[in-house]
């Protein structure tokens, strides 16, 4: 069940979602030129409420989606321009080869969605600890055998 929040709960919720600290948003929400600790205290009795938390996390949900969305929207303007600029040769807009501000502009917002990037990728080769265990009595006995076989009478070098 939802309940409908005030003006006032609203524009607070909204605030908060946008990065406001809970004091600075019940200051705006409310015009309230209250004391610090009444604002302090009045702003997380509003968090506690559980229809204003919820509105919240609500908003922070839907910026992050429209979020993911503007990225994978730009994402595809990127590849689908380079892919018809490296298949075709032209710029389907003007009919003529890409520009090199046309092609720094790609390579820019291609950046900001991630699309390309500068950091090496480094795998790593995880191992269990039976694994590991095994590896080193295979190396154990590989050195006993050059040992045995190096050794004129079998003594012990020391």
């Amino acid at each position: 069940m939802t309940e409908k929040l005030t003006p006032k709960q609203e524009a607070f919720a909204r605030l908060v979602a946008n990065g406001s600290s809970y004091a600075d948003a019940y200051r705006e929400a409310y015009s309230s030129k209250g004391k610090d600790q009444t604002v302090h205290n009045e702003s997380s009795k509003l968090m506690a409420n559980q229809y204003v938390s919820s509105r919240v996390d609500q908003l922070i949900g839907q910026k992050e989606r429209a979020i993911a969305r503007k990225a994978v929207t730009d994402r595809e303007l990127v590849v689908a321009k380079l892919r018809r600029w490296t298949e075709d040769g032209i710029d389907p807009a003007t009919g003529e080869e890409p520009t090199p501000a046309q092609l720094q502009a790609a390579q820019l917002l291609g950046r900001t969605v991630a699309l390309f990037s500068d950091k090496q990728v480094i795998e790593s080769n995880e191992r269990s600890a039976e694994e590991v265990a095994a590896e080193i009595q295979r190396r154990l006995e590989d050195v006993q055998l050059v040992d045995s076989s190096s050794s004129d009478d079998n003594h012990p070098l020391h």
